[in-house]
């Protein structure tokens, strides 16, 4: 397993089953560049990584938009640049080194995003008082239509995806 999932749980179920699944295409890209398998890697990053992402980073904007986030223009920096590493990616499909790279960069990205920035959201919405309100905001993650492949492609490494009741 490239990154576990464990290190970038921030503690709202919504978000965390968010990351999870990123991880969990991250880690299968990972797992298929590996093994030699391109044309599935490729498949992979655009079916499930570039949609996905879209809609995870505009739950995460809509959460800060509403209760006030002070640095939410240079989160949405963050998320905008993240999209041209992902836009890069696409644009290199066909050049297995330069796509290892974008892949290997997004991997780099989405863990240390949420390692760093994302916390930062989290102590903010913990001291004003708003942490659990903002996690209930959004009632489930993003649906995830590839993650049966992913269960699949990653075998037991594949990380479930915590579904909030």
């Amino acid at each position: 397993m490239l990154i576990n999932p464990n290190e970038i749980k921030i503690g709202c179920s919504v978000f965390d089953a968010e990351h999870v699944a990123l991880v969990n295409m991250i880690n299968a890209i990972h797992k298929l560049l590996k093994q030699g398998n391109r044309e599935k890697a490729k498949e992979i990053f655009q079916k499930g990584l570039v949609e996905y992402t879209e809609k995870h980073l505009a739950h995460e904007e809509k959460v800060m938009e509403k209760f006030g986030y002070p640095d939410l223009e240079m989160h949405k920096k963050s998320h905008e640049m993240f999209k041209r590493v992902i836009a890069e990616g696409i644009k290199n499909l066909d050049d297995p080194k330069a796509f290892a790279s974008e892949a290997a960069m997004a991997m780099g990205w989405i863990f240390g995003h949420v390692q760093k920035t994302d916390k930062k959201y989290v102590d903010f919405f913990k001291e004003k008082g708003c942490w659990e309100e903002a996690c209930e905001m959004l009632e489930q993650p993003v649906e995830l239509e590839i993650e049966e492949e992913l269960r699949q492609i990653l075998g037991p490494e594949y990380v479930e995806v915590p579904v909030k009741k």
